[in-house]
């Protein structure tokens, strides 16, 4: 399935770490968010294992910026430790019940991070009454990971790669360089037989039918 935004009018992006979000669907949210969508990042940790974590958290913030995207939140869960406890699920269950989204966009459980794995599973669990639940890709997921639902990035991956280059105590990762955000992007766009894509693993996918005044 190709697609350049989802049928959605509120979408929850989840993410361990600050950066997760941005790689693994910035270009969607990007799209969505041009389109007049409400768009809400939550992220789990600060990322205090990789760098300052207030640092960290204003890269994120000026990432989402660029995207027009102002409701960006960070939990207090310790980095390369996020829990499976009821106070995880409370967390993310709060912001289902303030924002109410359609569309949930999180971490696969294919993955070998430890907190990538948790966050996606966490996920499921605590938003598991949204219609449209979709797994993103991360440096770290594992063969096992098949997406079959893509997103046109083609108008939108320069300001991906502009929003990545926010994250100054990351640039030493090569999974942040340009070469590795466009060959991804190329790869998964040649499987959609599109220039750039995004892939997701469906974990749920409801259209529900419009309400009809009339009947």
């Amino acid at each position: 399935m190709i697609a350049t935004v989802f049928r959605s009018q509120v979408i929850l992006a989840v993410g361990a770490h600050p950066d997760d979000i941005e790689l693994g669907c910035g270009g969607t949210l990007c799209n969505a968010s041009k389109m007049g969508k409400k768009v809400v990042a939550v992220f789990l940790t600060k990322g205090e294992r990789s760098g300052n974590p207030d640092d960290r958290v204003k890269e994120s913030k000026e990432a989402f910026s660029l995207f027009d995207i102002k409701d960006v939140f960070f939990g207090d869960f310790a980095d390369t430790e996020v829990p499976n406890s009821r106070k995880a699920m409370d967390f993310l269950e709060s912001f289902y019940e303030k924002y109410k989204p359609d569309t949930v966009l999180t971490h696969s459980v294919n993955d070998f991070h430890q907190d990538h794995r948790q966050v996606g599973w966490l996920s499921l669990a605590a938003l598991r009454t949204v219609p449209k639940i979709l797994a993103y890709e991360s440096p770290r997921v594992n063969s096992t990971f098949a997406p079959t639902y893509f997103v046109d990035i083609s108008e939108t991956i320069g300001l991906k790669w502009e929003a990545l280059k926010c994250h100054l105590s990351q640039c030493q990762k090569r999974y942040l360089t340009y070469e590795s955000m466009i060959n991804l992007a190329s790869f998964r766009g040649s499987q959609a037989g599109i220039s750039a894509a995004e892939a997701f693993e469906v974990i749920r996918y409801v259209e529900k039918r419009p309400l009809n005044k009339g009947l």
